[in-house]
């Protein structure tokens, strides 16, 4: 009899959300079964009116829901949410629910939802909030003789600029982030160093366009491909990060190192849906909760003052903890 529990990672199509619920099932040092999951345009209905179902999944994946039963399911994002209540009722009820992120249902459909500031999940006894997003980054180990030569051409200290790209109330002006490049641009030189700019699947070409513009001849724009992008990070010495992204911002701030949050504007949309007061209504994602929450505790800065995070804000081993005592509940 297999002494470990079956564990189910339920894979989407997002690389950050994918990225965190493999870092957490890596991090909890036991075997683990991915199931990689495409919705239809089902995926569009909130989950309140869907119950547990996979009439949101493509037939392709529902292929790879089949017994035996898991222990566990890890699942992340709203989309994942009628699937994994499916599977547990496939179980018998036997499966566990572990949800990342915000379900948009009752967080009692699940034993445990790992959170994060921004997300208005009811604080109940099953809800843990993190610090920050989980994150996946490892040391990249030493660069290739290209990285290395691509890297040493370029002054210290090295400025990381990473772009993210618009969300669902938030957008990112061209004119406004080469601003924030202009301005990285004089504290480089202030500094004697190089401002090195990296962009996302999710960055618009207007904002490359820009920011590229910007930094000219003084500064350099890598694609994240060469040098990779985890290699950019560990070699930086500064990184500033849109705030767009959740994801980055964390994986900046465990670095260690000074970090400052690239400010973005409301879209029309979140400024009609959330507001401009951030005084956002019952169930809406509002970045802001995160960005004053990672401020207060002082772990991120600005373009103008970037601030090093400290090393006990761990986000993953605060999450691989309650998945840990979630497990031994299970077994006693």
């Amino acid at each position: 009899m297999n002494s470990f529990p079956r564990i189910w990672a339920l894979l989407g199509e997002k690389v950050g959300d994918n990225n965190q619920l493999l870092a957490l099932a890596e991090g909890l040092g036991l075997p683990f079964e991915t199931r990689p999951m495409r919705y239809n345009l089902g995926r569009a209905v909130p989950p309140r009116f869907l119950g547990a179902t996979l009439r949101t999944l493509t037939a392709g994946s529902r292929r790879w829901l089949q017994p035996p039963w898991p222990d566990v399911v890890l699942a992340i994002g709203r989309r994942s949410v009628p699937v994994a209540r499916w599977v547990r009722k496939a179980s018998g009820g036997r499966s566990q629910l572990v949800l990342v992120g915000h379900p948009r249902v009752d967080p009692e459909h699940f034993d445990l939802v790992l959170t994060t500031h921004q997300y208005p999940v009811p604080r109940k006894g099953n809800v843990t909030v993190l610090p920050l997003a989980m994150s996946r980054l490892r040391d990249p180990g030493p660069p290739t003789d290209a990285e290395q030569a691509w890297l040493s051409k370029l002054p210290r200290p090295h400025l990381l600029l990473a772009l993210g790209g618009p969300t669902k109330y938030w957008d990112l002006d061209p004119g406004e982030v080469a601003g924030q490049a202009r301005a990285l641009l004089e504290r480089a030189r202030d500094q004697g160093g190089t401002v090195i700019a990296v962009s996302s699947r999710r960055t618009p070409a207007p904002v490359v366009e820009a920011v590229r513009a910007e930094l000219g001849t003084e500064g350099r724009f890598a694609d994240g491909v060469m040098p990779r992008f985890s290699l950019l990070m560990s070699d930086a010495d500064e990184i500033f990060v849109t705030a767009d992204s959740v994801s980055m911002l964390s994986e900046a701030i465990q670095t260690g190192k000074p970090v400052g949050m690239v400010p973005i504007s409301l879209s029309a949309k979140g400024r009609r849906i959330i507001g401009e007061d951030g005084a956002s209504p019952s169930g809406r994602r509002d970045l802001r909760r995160i960005w004053m929450a990672l401020t207060d505790n002082g772990v991120v800065g600005t373009v103008a003052e970037p601030v090093a995070g400290r090393g006990e804000v761990v986000a993953l081993d605060q999450a691989v903890g309650a998945v840990r005592r979630l497990l031994q509940e299970q077994r006693a």
